[in-house]
């Protein structure tokens, strides 16, 4: 079968051997996977060993439509123990597509328990969205919102519009601070607004030092910024601004399980209830073996990409 890699040249698709099928994983036959803003940063370490791709979706082989958790923990570590299986303490060690084979591929497999079953109107060409989707289900499960707060998100490439789509049924308004202007026209057809004034919650999804001065700047005194990027390099607090606002600072980390389901099931069935948001956020498709022209357009976000999908 096929397989999408970062390799010496470049991403490759390459000819790599069939899924195993031994009986403890399932094989899901890949209808979709897109391309996150991290597999973009991963692919700059050069040559890896795995297969990408860590945003997916497909089909069992009974027909069964599903998206895919990928990340695996371990079960037995305390943090599993207490039900944060996604704090893992080895679960970095068993990523599909970031430590272990992912989603760019024909087919993979996956342990059961990974599975997400989609919801009636969801299909698995676009339920790769579950995925980033869930990292903004969780973020704003996290902020506690009780619905008449004024909320900003700080970024708008995918992780920064799913989350206006994941908070903007809790929130009085949702300000919204884009680079580029494709991707502010693409948040307020989600129904944000240009960031005016101060807000009680703001959801920094950029990742740089800039967004985090931004994200202090709008938050109003007492209020939380809350983080869904990623800061691959250290980034300096405004620390002065933050300590007389007396700020709180709260990390959210992929998705996890809650008393009425988990954040991926949540992602799941608002995607069904709202296909703008699949609408908006899918700018490309490509197949499979075009993979490589998937993930130059993926980086050229000046360009208008959002989320760039790629299909076996």
């Amino acid at each position: 079968m096929r397989g999408v890699r970062s390799a010496e040249r470049g991403i490759e698709v390459v000819d790599v051997p069939d899924p195993p099928a031994d009986g403890e994983q399932v094989i899901v036959r890949v209808q979709s996977a897109s391309i996150c803003g991290s597999d973009l940063h991963l692919i700059e370490y050069g040559p890896l060993p795995q297969i990408l791709g860590h945003e997916f979706a497909g089909l069992l082989d009974d027909g069964t439509a599903v998206a895919v958790d990928p990340n695996r923990p371990c079960g037995t570590c305390d943090q599993c123990s207490a039900g944060y299986g996604y704090r893992c303490r080895t679960g970095s060690q068993r990523i599909h597509g970031v430590s272990t084979d992912g989603g760019m591929a024909d087919a993979v497999a996956v342990d059961p328990a990974s599975i997400v079953p989609l919801p009636e109107g969801l299909t698995p060409a676009t339920a790769c969205l579950v995925e980033p989707l869930g990292v903004a289900t969780h973020a704003v499960r996290l902020a506690g919102l009780s619905g008449g707060e004024r909320v900003a998100v700080i970024g708008a490439g995918g992780i920064g519009l799913a989350t206006i789509a994941a908070a903007r049924g809790s929130a009085a308004e949702v300000g919204l601070v884009a680079r580029h202007e494709s991707q502010r026209i693409a948040g307020e057809r989600l129904g944000a607004v240009p960031a005016d004034g101060e807000y009680d919650v703001v959801f920094e999804c950029a990742g740089t030092e800039s967004a985090l001065e931004t994200a202090v700047r709008l938050c109003r005194p007492g209020g939380r910024v809350v983080f869904l990027s990623t800061h691959w390099s250290p980034v300096a607090i405004p620390s002065v601004p933050a300590l007389m606002k007396e700020l709180g600072f709260q990390w959210s980390f992929t998705y996890g399980a809650h008393e009425h389901g988990t954040d991926l099931g949540d992602a799941a069935m608002l995607l069904a209830s709202d296909r703008l948001i699949a609408g908006t956020l899918i700018t490309h498709r490509f197949p499979l073996d075009a993979a490589a022209e998937a993930f130059r357009v993926a980086g050229d976000r000046a360009a208008g990409a959002i989320k760039v999908v790629v299909e076996p």
